[in-house]
């Protein structure tokens, strides 16, 4: 069995591919950092007999002809060595970094493990001295001056600041004894809801960043980006060559959508980018990694035919039912149906207040674009929602109005009308394949319901109505054919073209 083998990557880098004697199986790979076969063969051929070098295939310094390979294992290296060779690698040492040869004593620990410790050097080129008391900077005081009742300046505070939570400093996480950043320990770090400097301070300046992104965002370095990189990789180390091996292996071994490898990338380069700005690091090689082009599948609405019989079902579940009402009628997404609450509906007036949104990590939430949408509703639709809503042994003001059975103070899950959605739909006709096919999901019926609307109204309107920020979002929402659409062309045609087809 061949120990190693080498493949080429899209870049045109060669790989070296190690086989573990014993399982047989191969590993991830290394990068050697060069286009030539043969010289990655050597390279290869080098780690096999003294292992993987400490720094990275493609680090410049690997192929420069003083550089050495480090052993993997300090204490392998130093069990290794005789009395003589180590007293010449001290010397070594000292030679090389211009200090003088420490005297090393050894002593044991409670536990019986020893200790070996440096004492201070016989002389020393510099010795630096701490700071007398009279040499220390003083603290600087702030003075507070504000003016009283009668006009007269007044001295009120005269102290020394208090330093404040998530001060002007950001500290370093994950560094290496050199000074290096983990890659994967600032990415878990930078991404934790709980205590990431930079989550907290997006959402102070009023940026909206959800629980959820958060989550998956951490779960893309968990799943992918740790497994190959490793605990021990640094953002100092990161070459565009590597990543884009990295990439290749989601898109080839993965199999992972560009949209989804696209989204990996957006999940390093923002962390990155931040540690740039607070000046943790100089450069960010994932700022130069191409991206992968991303062909979007339109996605297709049901037909007025289709839902005229999608709500003549005689469904078991009227709670489903009565939530794709409000979807294809009045283009609520599915968190907006969740969060619906008793307060948002009012009977008298016929008016649904759409506030918030719900998720499973998030809870209760402002909708989508943080503003609350007021859509006037047909009569029988509001009592439809109230005798929903009555149904909750917990029923009150702050009631969901579609709740769950399993928890009467929570809403039901914005997944589960999905679900219900694609049952439906096989109920009518039209099977999973096909739907799959015309990628209709339950967000089509808000894009139903904005291409219907556009038929009747001006583009402000539907925009008003929809919570869409800008035109180009309705018209995208609303760019689907419709079978009024298509009757009000055939008329167009037919009348156009009447006295040339009966000549």
């Amino acid at each position: 069995m061949r120990q190693f083998y080498l493949g080429k990557t899209s870049s045109g880098y060669y790989k070296a591919y190690f086989i573990d004697p014993v399982t047989g199986i191969r590993d991830y790979g290394k990068s050697t950092g060069t286009k030539d076969k043969l010289e990655a063969a050597v390279i290869a051929n080098e780690w096999l007999k003294n292992g993987k070098p400490a720094a990275h295939a493609n680090s410049r310094k690997l192929k420069s002809d003083d550089s050495i390979l480090v052993p993997t294992s300090l204490k392998s290296f130093v069990d290794r060595l005789s009395e003589s060779d180590a007293k010449t690698v001290v010397a070594m040492l000292s030679e090389k970094f211009g200090f003088d040869s420490p005297v090393l004593s050894q002593k044991t620990l409670e536990l019986g493990k020893p200790v070996v410790e440096a004492l201070a050097p016989v002389s020393s080129p510099v010795q630096a001295s701490a700071p007398t008391p009279s040499e220390s900077p003083k603290p600087k005081k702030v003075i507070v001056i504000k003016k009283s009742a009668d006009g007269k300046m007044k001295l009120v505070k005269n102290e020394k600041p208090a330093l404040k939570d998530c001060a002007s400093f950001v500290s370093s996480i994950g560094l290496t004894p050199d000074g290096k950043h983990l890659l994967c320990a600032n990415l878990e770090s930078f991404w934790d809801y709980d205590t990431s400097v930079f989550i907290k301070r997006q959402l102070d300046r009023g940026h909206s960043l959800s629980k959820k992104y958060a989550f998956c965002m951490k779960a893309f370095v968990r799943n992918y980006w740790r497994p190959y990189f490793g605990d021990d990789m640094c953002i100092e180390d990161l070459t565009v060559p590597e990543l884009d091996d990295f990439l290749f292996y989601l898109h080839d071994v993965k199999e992972l959508a560009s949209e989804t490898i696209n989204k990996n990338i957006n999940c390093v380069n923002r962390c990155l980018n931040w540690l740039a700005k607070q000046q943790k690091i100089t450069v960010n090689p994932v700022a130069s990694v191409e991206r992968f082009k991303v062909d979007a599948d339109e996605r297709d609405i049901p037909t007025e035919t289709e839902i005229r019989r999608l709500l003549a079902l005689n469904l078991e579940n009227n709670t489903a039912k009565l939530a794709f009402k409000v979807a294809a009628f009045y283009g609520l997404r599915a968190g907006e149906i969740s969060g619906i609450r008793v307060c948002d509906i009012d009977v008298v007036g016929d008016m649904l207040h759409v506030r918030h949104s719900f998720s499973e990590m998030d809870g209760l939430k402002t909708t989508k674009n943080k503003e609350v949408r007021d859509l006037p509703i047909e009569h029988s639709i509001a009592l439809q929602l109230m005798n929903q809503a009555r149904r909750n042994p917990e029923y009150g003001d702050l009631s969901y109005v579609f709740w769950s059975v399993k928890n009467h103070k929570m809403p039901i899950t914005p997944g589960y009308y999905g679900d219900c959605f694609y049952k439906a739909l096989e109920e009518i006709g039209v099977s999973e394949l096909v739907r799959k096919e015309r990628n209709i999901v339950l967000h089509s019926l808000r894009h139903f319901c904005c291409t219907m609307l556009k038929q009747k109204a001006d583009k402000e309107l539907v925009m008003q109505i929809m919570g869409h920020k800008s035109f180009t979002m309705t018209d995208h929402y609303s760019d689907h054919e419709t079978q009024e659409k298509f009757e009000n062309m055939r008329t167009v045609i037919s009348s156009a073209w009447e006295k040339y087809l009966t000549a």
